[in-house]
């Protein structure tokens, strides 16, 4: 049987001494004395042993479970500690998710704002602080300890906190050409916007819109198929399978997004929901609610293509006093 020293089986095992010191202590493994008990040694169960500690750590199980999971012949025991500590990391999931969640937001309301201490006071206000503290952390890991009605509270105060940035815009009168082109398939749920996207762009660049009129607008709506409009000059033709539309304009709330695609329509609805002004327009052929980009001309000449800065916009109408 092949031993090995303490020094010799931390770095197989790739453990610190220490660390196989205190399993040692606790009873997950033991050690043999060689020679005159000097010095501690580990046979070949022992280090296979040691391994599959170091392999159960690694998967986030706790000290306090592995001996039962090691030294128990029941393999259903085993089984439920182990849905146990899915269970755990499901929980763990969700409030990591809330917490990344928390700090996106709290990186775009320091882009938007033009003092980098006024942003740090903003992101962090009464609201968002009181909902935080719902949730407590340990120095690596965030506790079990909370509940889904702390995560709510949490959600909650992050849409309120997204309201805030909720502008009123007006749209002018535009001349615009649209395509919409394809259908989403659930492997390709996006293909109807990729075909529509590619034919307004080889239309702009084959126009050279950018020339003609450099201050063009860039409007996406629909689902499936998707449609994509660009504002045109009012007596340009523009070639099938585009067409032309006169746009008569209107007041809309937007809500500013950008670098990733978040479905933040419930953000508009629940402002106008609670606005005491404004009520949302829902009749009329132009009714819908756009996604504008804020700025298209790089994506088209290939200088970034991740770069995506875009509104939200929904039409809404001052109500009747």
């Amino acid at each position: 049987m092949h031993l090995q020293t303490i020094g010799q089986a931390a770095r197989e095992c790739g453990v610190t001494i220490r660390m196989l010191r205190y399993y040692e202590q606790i009873g997950l493994i033991e050690s043999r004395r060689k020679g005159d008990g000097s010095y501690r040694v580990y046979d070949d169960v022992m280090i296979r042993r040691l391994r599959q500690i170091v392999v159960l750590r690694k998967l986030r199980v706790p000290v306090r479970q592995i001996g039962a999971i090691l030294d128990n012949p029941d393999a259903a025991a085993v089984v439920d500690i182990f849905r146990q500590n899915i269970d755990e990391l499901d929980d763990e999931i969700i409030t990591l998710s809330t917490v990344r969640e928390i700090l996106s937001q709290f990186v775009e309301r320091i882009r938007e704002a033009t003092s980098i201490r006024l942003a740090v006071d903003m992101a962090l206000d009464e609201d968002v602080l009181s909902a935080i503290e719902t949730m407590t952390f340990t120095k690596n890991h965030v506790k079990e300890n909370y509940t889904m009605d702390d995560l709510n509270k949490v959600s909650e105060s992050l849409d309120t906190m997204k309201e805030k940035f909720v502008r009123i815009v007006r749209l002018p009168p535009m001349t615009l050409a649209s395509v919409r082109l394809g259908k989403n398939t659930p492997e390709s749920p996006w293909q109807s916007y990729i075909e529509s996207k590619e034919k307004m762009d080889e239309f702009i660049k084959n126009v050279d819109l950018l020339k003609i009129k450099p201050d063009f607008r860039y409007l996406c709506y629909g689902h499936n198929p998707y449609c994509v409009m660009v504002s045109i000059p009012g007596d340009m033709e523009v070639p099938s399978p585009l067409t032309k539309h006169n746009f008569p304009g209107g007041l809309y709330a937007a809500y500013a997004n950008g670098l990733e695609y978040h479905d933040d329509w419930n953000i508009l609805r629940s402002w106008i929901a609670k606005s005491e002004d404004y009520e949302q327009q829902t009749t009329g052929e132009w009714c819908m609610g756009f996604e504008e980009y804020f700025n298209p001309q790089p994506n088209l000449y290939g200088l970034s293509k991740d770069i995506e800065w875009y509104d939200f916009l929904l039409p809404i109408k001052e109500k009747h006093k």
